[in-house]
């Protein structure tokens, strides 16, 4: 696999450096970029375009935390454990359900503005696979937004925080195992980018798909960078879709939030008919996986691109979802009383670089959290806002564990880390060309994923795909990418495969990773593989199968703690 996607020379390159490189602006970037501020640390935040286009900005429903009466935090527990398929990793979710309402608190604290009752205590909704309420949101369906928001205010206050907008960031710089910062390309032109830790918050993979809810930098660059540096990944095969995306002819697939949902609305197929309680117990409350399958199948079998959303039972949804109001609005649909055409889109991604309880990597000096980590809390299926969480808690873990070493170091008078003149990197082997095809290809990739790696999976699906992306980067290797356009595909091609050769290896149904040739959940399956970089597997194209025929390639099984 190729190692860099640039020619470069560090010495002869633009150096900005810092204590800290923090690249993206959700809510993981920017929280631990504010804990790194306050507690003295400078601070390189490094985004692909401005501070305000991240996942977190465009999430609705809100962020869940044991905050009611007859909630805790061990209930909290239960549910993540319920909807991780039996992935979920029981003690990171105690740290995240225990530590988690503090860090809303924090958030509050700082003018964070969450809808709150008629008394001042925290309004709270439900979604699907809660068993209470606890969904604390934000001007009804914009808690993203509203975080985002009053995240970006508390850092823009920290002078020892320096953004760096319009700053894609291309590759990492690892010497001897350890993380110096990156190469990175600043308003199009060449700059280094240095630091003795970098944290990696750059969101997830939903623009791998046709369908998604997410925003143009989610294409799985910062995975793919943190895989060709050496990180591992882990659970690569899980992929959210989420049930309800507004489905109208020329509209984006904009998320009609769980919590209308949570609030009374009603799933319907083209007849007109509600389904979900035939499917599930807890209806459209069930896990997202379920629910996405479920609406699948209902399209599939009346032969439409779309089911509908029922929201007209709820008692004033105008002004509870005022967003979401709005928007259907825009494009002829009153909520209050039409139907609302939904269908899955892709939306989050289970797996990532590999973590533990402090955001650590198996490469020193690099962290990683939010949507781009893989901490085992969300498992085979994310629970319903405990994203927004995940990044609240990991973000700010990541920074103290950030300062903690650094006050070790400090104690014991080690040797500043190298990162300074002496300590240069460079790559001057690529040929440069310029690629006609890049646009149609990333468009290509969107439906082969679509296609053969989208709600349900089979093995000769799954075959052709890694077939293709596999001739469509060896085409590319040896050769530089200096255009955005042109390095979104790269990562698109590398992320593509790990999702797809995750799903090949996994021979069962799990959570959002479905199977149509192994339709049931096996225990023998219950454990996360942990892929490493340039170990290699064979592929038996006519069984669809590993040649050795073991149930884990590359990497190592963890197993999971029930």
């Amino acid at each position: 696999m190729q190692r860099y996607l640039m020619n470069f020379d560090t010495r002869r390159l633009p150096r900005y450096e810092a204590d800290a490189l923090v690249i993206g602006s959700g809510v993981a970037g920017l929280t631990a970029a504010w804990h790194l501020a306050q507690a003295g640390k400078s601070v390189l935040l490094a985004v692909r375009d401005t501070l305000f286009d991240s996942n977190t900005n465009k999430a609705q429903g809100g962020i869940a935390a044991s905050f009611g009466s007859d909630d805790n935090p061990e209930l909290h527990l239960e549910d993540t454990l319920v909807a991780g398929a039996g992935l979920t990793d029981r003690d990171i979710a105690k740290l995240v359900v225990t530590e988690g309402p503090e860090d809303i608190r924090l958030l509050a604290a700082h003018g964070a503005e969450f809808d709150r009752t008629a008394d001042g205590r925290l309004a709270l909704g439900r979604e699907g696979c809660h068993c209470r309420h606890r969904i604390v949101h934000a001007h009804g369906d914009a808690t993203g937004a509203e975080v985002a928001r009053a995240l970006n205010a508390m850092v823009a206050q920290e002078a020892r925080v320096r953004p760096l907008e319009h700053c894609y960031v291309v590759d990492l710089l690892v010497h001897e195992g350890r993380v110096h910062g990156a190469v990175a390309l600043l308003d199009g032109k060449k700059v280094v980018l240095r630091a003795r830790a970098t944290v990696l918050a750059t969101g997830g993979t939903g623009r791998l798909f046709s369908k998604t809810t997410n925003p143009e930098g989610a294409t799985g660059s910062g995975l793919a960078m943190a895989w060709r540096a050496g990180a591992e990944v882990m659970d690569m095969e899980f992929v959210q879709f989420h049930p309800t995306a507004l489905a109208l002819e020329g509209c984006p697939n904009f998320l009609i939030s769980e919590a209308v949902r949570g609030a009374g609305a009603v799933l319907r197929n083209g007849r007109g008919e509600r389904f979900m309680p035939k499917y599930h117990p807890m209806a459209e409350l069930a896990p997202r996986d379920v629910v996405a399958r479920c609406i699948f199948r209902e399209m599939q079998e009346s032969g439409m691109d779309h089911a509908f959303l029922d929201a007209t039972g709820i008692g004033d949804a105008a002004q509870k979802f005022p967003m979401i109001a709005e928007t259907c609005r825009q494009y002829g649909v009153d909520i209050e009383r039409d139907f609302i055409p939904i269908a899955p889109a892709a939306h989050y991604m289970m797996g990532g670089v590999h973590t533990d309880a402090h955001g650590r990597t198996n490469l020193a000096g690099l962290y990683a959290c939010g949507e781009a980590a893989c901490t085992g809390l969300q498992g085979a299926n994310r629970l319903a806002s405990n994203s927004l969480l995940e990044g609240l808690v990991f973000g700010r873990r990541a920074a103290e564990d950030i300062v903690a070493a650094a006050a070790r170091a400090e104690a014991q008078a080690a040797p500043r880390a190298a990162f300074c003149a002496e300590l240069f990197f460079e790559e001057h082997g690529l040929r440069e060309a310029a690629f006609s095809d890049t646009a149609r290809l990333n468009r290509e990739t969107q439906v082969l994923m679509t296609q053969y790696l989208g709600i349900r999976r089979y093995a000769p699906g799954i075959l052709k795909a890694i077939q293709e992306l596999s001739r469509l980067s060896s085409l590319r290797e040896g050769y530089a990418a200096e255009s955005a356009e042109e390095l979104d595909l790269r990562g698109r091609l590398a992320a593509d495969l790990l999702i797809a050769r995750a799903a090949l290896r996994r021979r069962e149904s799990r959570g959002a990773h479905y199977r149509m040739d192994y339709p049931e959940k096996s225990e023998k399956w219950r454990h996360h593989v942990l892929d490493v970089k340039d170990e290699q597997v064979a592929l038996d194209e006519e069984k669809g199968d590993m040649s050795d025929g073991n149930d884990v390639w590359s990497g190592r099984a963890l197993a999971v703690m029930a």
